[in-house]
């Protein structure tokens, strides 16, 4: 088992990353530029004319800023730029305008080819052949999916003409161009030299089903080596020992608490993003309702494991479903797995948040089919923990030792509610719940644990004169030292893989420090953005959360190693959070959104002092820092390259 899991964790650093690549590749449109007209002189008034070639069955966006739509294409003059002064704003032919289902309003696209113009002025001193660089900031999208908008430096070759500047030439130009042999959305416009552009580079339809589907499989079974996983583990198990007989027989059970996280996933997940878009999912598992039912959700189990009471059906239900006992035996089981789901949604969106932007867009049929086999591949594992115990507690010398397996189970639930209402106050940022405070609560349940596995605490329903046996012991011991040494992280000593479970130190919102690291981020994209310019360095951005796991695993172990500190130092280190219900996340997982076409969390991406995209860490997660060293160095190299432009 650990060396199926030693290779899966291989198949997903290794093949993961460069599947998930396929979605972006090279830009959907490729740009040349021209200076209208060719003989402007020095001082005079021109355009630079752009054309972008559209891969097949992509498009672009116009001009025109919409509110909580797609990134509009921005045409202005590079960085650097001496031979060309701005002349006023780009213009554009008319697109075709329609309703866009993923972003839910009414948008301006071009597809195939397109051109565009932006005024300019020669500068008065410019003669002889010259060079400049038009910058293009654009997204493009296809009928199922966009890619993150990208920034292409388009080069301007011209030939300045001789002569002084004629009076009726200083102004820019402004004309609109013709549209180049373009496929105007309705209206065939002949041109001679039309080129259809070049193929497209990857995609859904052109790698194939079969393609998708291993890709949707390799994510559901590197999702099982997230943190939020780990818990359900034993919940899983002592929800089915307390089942034991009274269930469905079989595999029913199993199979229907199985089809509950397959539902949940490929259902909720994929219509929940057509309808409202990929966030929705995220803030529903962040939301602190959904935290504290889940807490009290636990709380009841278990209090139902200690024996305090059982949870029955009346009677006269009961004697109705004895001749159908199977489908109503089954409701528990599919709720079950329909909690877990949601549970693990904090963990998994890194995985399924391509599928689901997919959907977002309005195209069904991949992402129904890659969420069916992504959840699949998730709980195939919990299939087999769930079936286990259903023929565990049919044994007929089952003993004793089940009551107390229950019961430890119970105190582990009850850890597990401490975890989600902590999950709540880090959503509302009250800080009930602060380091401190949790891990004496933490600390106590374990240590309660410790002792009743030990036999110095005995609850109602154990049997009288029982002595634990040595293998309970030991897992007793083995508890109460847990719980001991979760009194000496409350002083801030680290606990190490178990620090993302806690509340972080200083408080998210409380302090200007990094949640649990040394890095010394700021808070606020204005500042980070000002400072930045001030030391021309770039700004490295941590999208984090209050209530993301994985962030936390980066934050403690990945951040502040010695090897990421010295790179970070190249970098103006600015964390913003996006899963809170706050006003300020609300705007910044719309820039995240914006900057990268994405939400998922955490997310590294370092940009310019003007806000240009140097380089994205996709995979978010990693548990090979060499990988995070290497992003930083290839980020500083890219932006060192940008200022000596």
């Amino acid at each position: 088992m650990r060396f199926f899991a030693i290779m899966l964790m291989a198949l997903a650093c290794v093949g993961l990353p460069g599947a998930f690549a396929q979605f972006g590749g090279k830009p959907r449109a490729q740009w040349t530029a021209q200076l209208v007209p060719a003989d402007a002189r020095a001082g005079e008034g021109a355009q630079v004319v752009l054309t972008a070639t559209i891969d097949p069955d992509w498009h672009i966006y116009s001009l025109k800023e919409l509110k909580d739509g797609p990134v509009a294409t921005s045409i202005t003059l590079a960085k650097g730029t001496t031979t060309l002064l701005p002349g006023g704003k780009a213009v554009q032919p008319p697109g075709r305008k329609e309703k866009d289902p993923g972003f839910g309003i009414e948008v301006e696209e071009y597809e195939k080819q397109a051109a565009f113009a932006l005024p300019v002025t020669l500068t008065p001193k410019a003669s002889g052949p010259q060079k400049a660089t038009v910058e293009v900031r654009f997204q493009a999208c296809s009928g199922s999916t966009c890619v993150p908008p990208v920034t292409s430096q388009v080069p301007v070759a011209f030939k300045v003409a001789p002569g002084p500047a004629r009076k009726d030439h200083l102004k820019p130009i402004t004309i609109i161009p013709k549209q180049p042999g373009a496929k105007a959305f309705g209206a065939v416009i002949p041109a001679s030299g039309e080129s259809s552009g070049p193929p497209p580079a990857g995609g859904l339809a052109n790698d194939g089903l079969i393609a998708f589907l291993w890709l949707s499989i390799l994510a559901g079974f590197s999702a099982l080596l997230t943190p939020c996983v780990f818990p359900m583990i034993p919940i899983t198990v002592s929800y089915f020992i307390k089942r034991k007989v009274e269930g469905p027989k079989g595999i029913a059970g199993p199979a229907a608490y199985c089809l509950g996280i397959i539902g949940t996933f490929t259902g909720v997940g994929v219509v929940t993003a057509a309808l409202f878009g990929a966030s929705t999912i995220q803030k529903f598992a962040n939301h602190p309702i959904t935290n504290i039912a889940l807490a009290v959700l636990f709380l009841i189990m278990a209090a139902n494991l200690f024996g305090v009471f059982e949870i029955v059906l009346p009677s006269a239900l009961v004697n109705r479903a004895s001749a159908g006992s199977t489908k109503g035996g089954l409701i528990g089981p599919f709720l079950m797995g329909l909690t877990f789901a949601l549970t693990s949604f904090t963990c998994t969106v890194a995985f399924v948040g391509t599928l689901l932007v997919v959907a977002a867009k309005g195209s069904f049929f991949y992402p129904i089919v890659g969420m069916a086999a992504f959840s699949t591949a998730f709980a195939l594992p919990f299939f087999f923990l769930a079936l286990f115990p259903g023929y565990l507690a049919k044994l007929p010398k089952s003993g004793t030792w089940m009551v107390s397996v229950k019961a430890f189970m119970g105190f582990l639930e009850i850890a597990a509610a401490l975890k989600f209402l902590s999950n709540a106050d880090l959503a509302v940022s009250q800080g009930w719940l602060t380091r401190p405070v949790f891990l004496s609560i933490w600390a106590a349940v374990f240590v309660i644990a410790g002792l009743y596995l030990l036999g110095w605490l005995r609850l109602p329903h154990d049997a009288e004169g029982q002595t634990p046996g040595w293998p309970r012991r030991a897992l007793g011991l083995v508890t109460a030292l847990l719980g001991l040494w979760f009194v000496t992280g409350i002083n801030g000593q680290p606990l190490g893989q178990l620090d993302p479970y806690i509340p972080p130190d200083p408080y998210p919102g409380r302090e200007s420090a990094a949640s649990g690291s040394s890095v010394p981020f700021l808070h606020k994209l204005a500042w980070a953005q000002a400072v930045a310019k001030a030391e021309n360095k770039p700004i490295f951005i941590n999208f984090t959360g209050a209530n993301c796991t994985n962030c936390r695993q980066m934050e403690h172990n990945v951040l502040p190693r010695p090897d990421v500190m010295m790179e970070l130092a190249n970098f103006i280190p600015l964390e913003l959070y996006t899963d809170r219900q706050t006003r300020d996340d609300n705007e910044n997982q719309k820039y995240q959104q914006t900057l990268t076409g994405a939400v998922t969390l955490p997310l590294y991406v370092v940009v310019s002092p003007n806000g240009q995209v140097l380089k994205k860490f996709d995979q978010g997660y990693t548990r090979n820092p060499a990988e995070f060293v290497a992003f930083l160095k290839d980020a500083h190299t890219s932006a060192t390259q940008l200022a000596s432009r």
